[in-house]
């Protein structure tokens, strides 16, 4: 597999950490061995955990580590990391060792594991990895490459996750079906940055930094649109995510167009 140039170690070094990872989540996952992840259990706030999660976890901390000593870490599993603020001196990596838990304890395979590093507001290095779907797309500051290529066709969906706008199906243009809830938001986001999706407006439902900052690195990265139901550029201080919608595009009129389905927003 040939990466990006500029920071080619660390790409090298990452995907092979997120690929280590994605390995052990697939040992257990039940879509391919019926009895399933080890020592479940519910979380302070009522989501699940496996000792999957905290293996994979475990092995992107220690990466991460390894090649960035001074790096800010945030990570979804370790309760210790969510009161960090972003340091717009040092790198600030959110990882996510294992998004959509419910999924993957279901036997899906939309999950996906998320390594992102930001400077303050800018992004500069992201991993995205769908284990089971075999799909991998890596971001380096302003460009992005997906393993593998994909080939959109001419009927690009717009995917609406957690809630369908109204009036939203009548006015898409001719050609960009609207399907509601076909994935979860990482996976809809994901096709919007890799073209096979037109669009996409995603509910934020708790969702926090870990969720959602590779996604925003993919997406504009490739030169799409991405920002919060007010049209702003989606701001990540720490763990906490002000916004309530994500709304993404690969045009500005269709942006535009799916920004105008929230309205009006208090």
């Amino acid at each position: 597999m040939t990466l990006l140039s500029g920071s080619a170690y660390w790409s090298r070094s990452l995907v092979a950490a997120v690929d280590q990872a994605a390995a052990r989540l697939l040992s257990t996952w039940p879509g391919a061995h019926p009895a399933g992840p080890e020592d479940v259990r519910r979380k302070a706030d009522g989501t699940l955990v496996s000792a999957a999660d905290t293996d994979a976890e475990q092995i992107l901390v220690k990466a991460i580590t390894h090649l960035d000593p001074t790096g800010v870490i945030v990570t979804e599993e370790d309760p210790s990391t969510h009161h960090v603020r972003a340091n717009h001196r040092a790198l600030t990596w959110y990882i996510d060792p294992l998004d959509g838990t419910r999924q993957y304890l279901d036997g899906s395979d939309d999950f996906a594991v998320l390594v992102s590093a930001w400077r303050g507001q800018v992004p500069e290095f992201s991993i995205v990895s769908f284990p089971a779907a075999g799909v991998l797309a890596v971001a380096d500051r302003d460009q992005a490459t997906f393993m593998p290529i994909a080939r959109p066709d001419d009927h690009r969906p717009v995917h609406a996750c957690y809630f369908e706008p109204a009036g939203l199906r009548e006015r898409l243009p001719d050609g960009n079906p609207l399907l509601v809830d076909a994935f979860e938001s990482t996976r809809a986001l994901t096709e919007v940055a890799r073209g096979t999706a037109a669009g996409a407006v995603a509910e934020m439902c708790g969702h926090r930094a870990w969720d959602i900052s590779a996604l925003c690195h993919l997406i504009t990265a490739t030169g799409r649109h991405i920002t919060d139901e007010h049209g702003r550029p989606v701001r990540l201080d720490g763990p906490d995510v002000t916004a309530r919608y994500l709304v993404a595009a690969d045009t500005r009129d269709l942006h535009t167009l799916l920004l105008t389905t929230l309205e009006p927003m208090p």
